[in-house]
């Protein structure tokens, strides 16, 4: 059966268990209307803008589609606080403009040449017109949120929308700023580039609901917290996805990787020598790839857990249950965890 939040088919059901609430939720909720009302919006923005190089690049990355993710944060946040649909609507739509716009600059930075499978926008249109269509779908972004007809929650909107915008900016600046040559950043850089660069990609869209809503600090902080543990095990997962390719060894692949990728950060322990009756043995470094994988792993497992926990919180706290909608999200995470999980055992054997 499909369950549309937004409609409120969802029963309040309080008592129970979270493992319940997991269990029910997977592909119970879509939003085929709504996120086809979201990508009407944000095309009708676009075009609404002067015609022009970076207006077509705009609406090509739009046309190239995606999870829409961000969207359905959004859908699921305002339907949980009880929004209305015209500014669901907007928020959802303010929301993966500002997604689509980190992705355009991220593959123009990276130097990514695909992304869903076509070609990315600087490789289609230019690195010029690729620069000014990310800073298009970022005005775009916040033309949506001031067009909301009730001027409280537009400005709260807004508000929002540059708070975590900054944030993300920041974030991918952590990643290019130059460095010595040879210096690797240290975990907790990289801990800090994470949470600045992909947490607010997932806080911004969850708090849309509660901040219209005037949701208490206790509730904001929860949703903080939940966005910060999902944010932080995505962007290890995603990492992680980029060392998998048909017939590629792992050895190889790491070395051609960022600097602020995922695996760099999880090093092996370095046994010293030690005596072991009368005889000297070597220090043995345990830090191979594969090692360095198996780690990574387990922090996104863990950072999951502590998102189930957030969220078995969340739940007594908000007026309609969420769990419908962010269960299904931490289940893929777990699945593609423990397959790269799987995988690193497989190739340390």
């Amino acid at each position: 059966m499909t369950v549309s939040v937004l409609d409120a088919h969802l029963p309040l059901v309080k008592n129970l268990s979270l493992k319940a609430l997991l269990a029910q939720s997977a592909n119970t909720v879509s939003y085929t209307h709504e996120l086809d009302q979201v990508r009407a919006l944000m095309l009708d923005a676009l075009q609404g803008v002067m015609k022009g190089p970076a207006n077509s690049a705009s609406q090509y990355q739009i046309d190239t589609r995606g999870s829409l993710l961000r969207a359905r944060l959004a859908l699921a946040s305002c339907a949980s606080f009880q929004c209305s649909q015209r500014y669901a609507i907007a928020a959802a739509a303010s929301c993966e403009l500002i997604h689509n716009a980190s992705l355009v600059h991220d593959d123009l930075l990276d130097g990514d040449q695909r992304r869903r499978g076509q070609p990315t926008v600087w490789k289609k249109h230019g690195e010029g017109v690729a620069l000014c269509a990310g800073d298009l779908l970022l005005c775009t972004a916040f033309a949506v949120a001031a067009g909301l007809e009730d001027a409280h929650q537009s400005r709260l909107l807004t508000h929002h929308l540059a708070a975590m915008t900054g944030r993300v900016i920041v974030g991918q600046s952590i990643e290019i700023a130059p460095r010595d040559p040879g210096a690797w950043p240290r975990f907790r850089t990289y801990l800090d580039a994470a949470r600045a660069k992909t947490v607010p990609l997932i806080q911004l869209p969850l708090m849309t609901g509660a901040i219209a809503a005037n949701a208490d600090e206790r509730v904001q902080d929860t949703i903080k917290r939940f966005a910060e543990a999902v944010g932080l095990a995505y962007q290890i997962i995603d990492d992680l996805d980029d060392l998998v390719e048909p017939e590629a060894d792992i050895t190889s692949k790491v070395k051609s990787l960022h600097p602020y990728h995922a695996w760099h950060h999880h090093r092996g322990r370095q046994h010293r020598g030690t005596q072991h009756r009368g005889k000297q043995h070597r220090g043995k470094q345990e830090d191979g790839p594969q090692l360095r994988v198996g780690k990574a792993t387990r922090h996104a497992l863990a950072a999951l857990q502590r998102a189930r926990c957030q969220l078995a919180i969340l739940e007594k706290q908000i007026p309609i249950p969420i769990t419908p909608s962010l269960g299904p999200l931490l289940m893929k995470l777990e699945r593609r965890a423990q397959t790269h999980r799987h995988a690193s055992r497989l190739n340390g054997e």
